[in-house]
């Protein structure tokens, strides 16, 4: 046993324990603080539904159930506040943070294992995932397990190991079907060792085979429903067809900020190469003696780790955006999050490479203060949607028998989460068709027909000219708008003293907001 051993093991302890603490205090602080969005909601509404009615409604959309699985457990066991449901992904955020330290271990060793941890535990990128009730931060630890799982297979045959491998993987593909771009840059680097010269791994293609059949077994069940569910999405998806400037936006969601994306490119790009200090002197009488004295001598090395990882960077983001080029566009930046893992490793092992201490310690100084800068920006402003002011501000100023259209049927789950009103009318306009347009707002007259009071709750971009407000505008007089973070919200009334003249209201129209309204329709905005 080494000299210090025992000091160095409490210590290496004590460190990965202040990166887990300050990992789960930052994705605790301010849980609870922004409203629950649309999809956010749903994840609550799926919760409260029996095991058989989480797994149609999931056949029916385009997101398989696994997640919700085991959400329904949670709420059933801890309630569905804001603050309880986001607490779930807090926890596989944090899980996650131990399983990159793992794996970062047993790639290369613990200084990289500890470094990956640390960049994981103040990303901004995945500290709002790890703050929302969806599926994002369980998609990160079931990656992480199943490359954990991976690695080991390489290096030996243990039936546990094998078991953890494919059920950690099929789980994977239960969560997110881009966990099955995992998979397959799995596949693609097993494919590639297979070429090379036998060395430090003992996995046989035949027993490889096996276990990626057992997980096509496990998954089987599912894949006439993500066949159905891929037809849907060639038919028409939400999702913008991405450009080269999206996957830059990629990257630099990964990293948190363009300044950070640089460092972290520069660094990742180290990890290609070993850069050990020339033995000599430091010369300081003349310029080329300083540089002599700086001179690297640099190796590459770890080809076919680095390999791994870049399989595990590129396969998630390029093969989806290469499939939005010639099909359906499929390419969202949130479902790549498995891929900056891999992202996260290199940078730790390109800092780890650098072998002038004080230089390392430079560097990892600037990344944790890019770090908590993109952090403490993202607490600073307002992300989610604002139902719960929206719902407070028509709970305290709505009158009985209120009227109040949304344009969307989305909308309505979010507002109901939040309102705690159960006289006034809710319909959605259009009600049938989605689309606003010059053929449906001819509905919306017969719609609001002698209503006093119209609430208009806008969202989700369904009616971009803003026809539904401007066709009520004719008949009622604006006696609230104000504008929430992704929801805007009008009270038009009938009769009485108009409180803007025509021209303001037109003003209105375009976008501006009225004041508040007073006395006893005051309300927050």
């Amino acid at each position: 046993m080494k000299d210090g051993w025992p000091v160095k093991f409490v210590w290496d302890r004590f460190v990965l324990l202040a990166i887990l603490g300050s990992g789960l205090f930052l994705r605790v602080y301010n849980l609870g603080g922004e409203s629950l969005w649309y999809d956010e909601v749903i994840s609550v509404r799926l919760a409260h539904m029996s095991l058989s009615q989480i797994i149609v409604n999931r056949a029916g959309n385009v997101h398989p159930p696994f997640y919700f699985l085991v959400l329904r457990g949670w709420v059933a066991l801890l309630g569905d506040s804001e603050f309880v449901v986001r607490l779930l992904s807090v926890v596989f955020g944090c899980f996650a943070i131990l399983m990159i330290y793992k794996v970062g271990r047993l790639l290369f060793d613990k200084e990289v294992g500890m470094l990956a941890s640390l960049l994981l535990a103040v990303s901004a990128f995945h500290i709002q995932y790890s703050q929302e009730a969806r599926a994002y931060s369980l998609l990160v630890l079931l990656t992480l397990s199943s490359f954990y799982f991976f690695l080991r297979l390489l290096k030996g045959r243990n039936h546990w190991i094998s078991m953890g491998y494919v059920l950690s993987s099929a789980l994977l593909a239960y969560t997110h079907y881009y966990g099955l771009f995992v998979l397959i840059a799995q596949n693609l680097y097993f494919a590639t060792l297979l070429f090379l010269p036998r060395k430090d791994f003992e996995l046989t293609l035949k027993k490889w085979l096996i276990l990626q059949s057992l997980i096509v077994l496990l998954f089987a069940p599912w894949v006439p429903i993500l066949i159905h569910q891929v037809s849907k999405v060639k038919s028409g998806f939400w999702i913008a067809a991405p450009s080269k400037k999206t996957l830059r936006t990629t990257f630099r969601q990964y990293a948190g900020s363009k300044v950070s994306m640089n460092l972290c490119f520069l660094l990742a790009f180290l990890s290609l190469m070993t850069l050990d200090k020339t033995i000599g002197g430091r010369g300081w009488k003349t310029f080329s003696e300083w540089l002599a004295s700086l001179r690297q001598r640099i190796t590459l090395t770890d080809f076919r780790k680095i390999w791994l990882l870049s399989c595990w960077l590129f396969i998630p983001v390029f093969l989806p955006f290469l499939v939005s080029q010639v099909s359906s566009p499929i390419y969202c930046d949130k479902y790549t999050i498995m891929a900056s893992l891999a992202f996260y490793l290199l940078i730790a092992k390109g800092t780890k490479n650098l072998a002038y201490q004080p230089v390392k310690v430079m560097v990892l100084a600037m990344l944790i203060i890019l770090s908590l800068i993109n952090v403490k920006a993202y607490y600073g402003k307002v992300h989610k949607e604002q139902w719960r002011e929206v719902a407070s501000t028509v709970d305290t100023s709505g009158k009985p028998e209120d009227l109040i259209l949304f344009n969307t049927g989305r909308c309505m789950p979010p507002f109901d989460y939040y309102s705690r009103r159960s006289d006034l009318i809710k319909k959605p306009f259009p009600e049938m068709n989605p689309k606003v347009d010059d053929v449906t707002i001819m509905e919306l007259i017969p719609t609001v027909q002698d209503r006093g009071r119209v609430w208009l709750i806008l969202s989700h971009h369904r009616d971009p000219e803003g026809l539904i407000a401007k066709t009520l505008g004719k008949s009622y007089r604006v006696a609230y708008h104000h504008k929430f973070k992704g929801i805007e919200v009008y009270l038009f009334e009938k009769g009485g003293q108009t409180l803007r003249s025509h021209s303001s209201n037109q003003n209105l129209l375009r976008g501006r907001e009225a004041p508040a309204l007073v006395g006893k329709e005051a309300c927050a905005g």
